[in-house]
């Protein structure tokens, strides 16, 4: 079996490009790596798509993330998820880089909520970029090793019976 080695981006939609673009650069320091052009087109499925611009913003580690700036009108959709659930964890290397991060963010006039402490494991702030793209900025203690493998697996089976079981 392949598994796949990195990612290699996560793309939203903007609403606000040039807000995307001084957040994403000026308050994180990612850097405009890239972008596509696209006219409006029928994709695969007979769908009409409007034109639109992807950028990609890349992170110090090499992997990028996207955003489509999409022209015309067009529905958005509201997904049924609940908003703290989906979100987009960024790491740093440490609780120093953390606080430097979050002052940076705060310096930017963003609004950032935290440090929060996930059991000692990671040690997290929060916030939205202008698309409300809910970020998590995080820096993780120690690798995940083989312990935690096996109690992922435990509270994986115990969360599938309570589930089936109506007991959460």
């Amino acid at each position: 079996m392949v598994t796949p080695a990195a990612m290699n981006h996560i793309a939203y939609q903007t609403t606000d490009l040039a807000a995307t673009h001084a957040f994403w650069t000026k308050a994180l320091g990612a850097r405009l790596a890239g972008a596509v052009r696209q006219d409006a087109a029928i994709t695969s499925s007979g769908e009409s798509m409007n034109p639109f611009l992807h950028v990609f913003y890349e992170l110090a580690g090499g992997e990028c993330i996207a955003f489509f700036d999409v022209a015309g009108e067009y529905q958005a959709k509201d997904d049924g998820l609940e908003w703290w659930a989906k979100h987009l964890a960024l790491s740093v290397s440490s609780q120093e880089e953390l606080a430097a991060v979050a002052q940076q963010l705060r310096d930017h006039g963003v609004e950032v909520r935290g440090p929060v402490d996930h059991d000692g494991l990671w040690y997290s702030v929060y916030c939205f970029d202008p698309n409300g793209v809910h970020l998590e900025i995080t820096h993780q203690t120690r690798p995940l090793g083989e312990p935690d493998a096996i109690e992922a697996r435990s509270l994986y089976d115990t969360w599938l019976a309570d589930r089936a079981a109506e007991r959460v």
